[in-house]
């Protein structure tokens, strides 16, 4: 619920127009695209009539186009537990998170193999040690895998890796 404020004067001594006061407090509340657009003509139409001060109306169109971006986004959904072994993908583009898995695979650029991540030791025939990762081949966000295993992996033994590990697999949308 947004409360309807009079003039006041700010820190910086410039005083808010009503209409700028109280469109950025709705605008701040919303959670609707359609009630959006409403506030974005009632904005439009206050700066038509001289209601805001000058900057006024920019500022509500950035807050009115940070708010739809924050509608858009789909909510966070918990990651699933894996229980036992087997494949387990996770698309981030529908706010899926990554399960956390012994394996960590994604699929090659021509699809005839797999690229996997994993703290263990493989071995076995479709089983292709490239290398140890490192610091410097990590961004950021992956200086959790240091010292990970990479191994390219044939379908068929993918497939077995299946049978005994959990793996989990980013499925990205195109």
């Amino acid at each position: 619920m947004a409360i309807i404020s009079f003039p006041v004067e700010r820190v910086t001594g410039i005083i808010e127009s009503n209409a700028y006061s109280n469109l950025k407090n709705f605008i701040a509340i919303c959670d609707d695209n359609r009630t959006l657009e409403f506030y974005a003509g009632t904005a439009e139409e206050c700066q038509e009539k001289g209601f805001l001060n000058p900057g006024e109306f920019e500022k509500l169109t950035e807050q009115i186009r940070t708010r739809r971006l924050e509608n858009a986004r789909p909510k966070e959904k918990p990651a699933v537990i894996p229980e036992k072994p087997g494949l387990y993908c996770y698309t981030p583009e529908m706010g899926e998170q990554k399960p956390k898995c012994q394996i960590e695979a994604e699929r090659s650029y021509y699809g005839r193999h797999y690229h996997i991540n994993t703290p263990l030791q493989l071995k076995g025939r479709g089983i292709t040690f490239d290398r140890v990762l490192e610091s410097k081949n990590l961004s950021k966000s992956a200086q959790y895998r240091l010292g990970w295993r990479e191994y390219t992996v044939t379908e068929r033994a993918f497939e077995k890796l299946q049978e005994q590990y959990t793996i989990s697999q980013e499925l990205l949308l195109d």
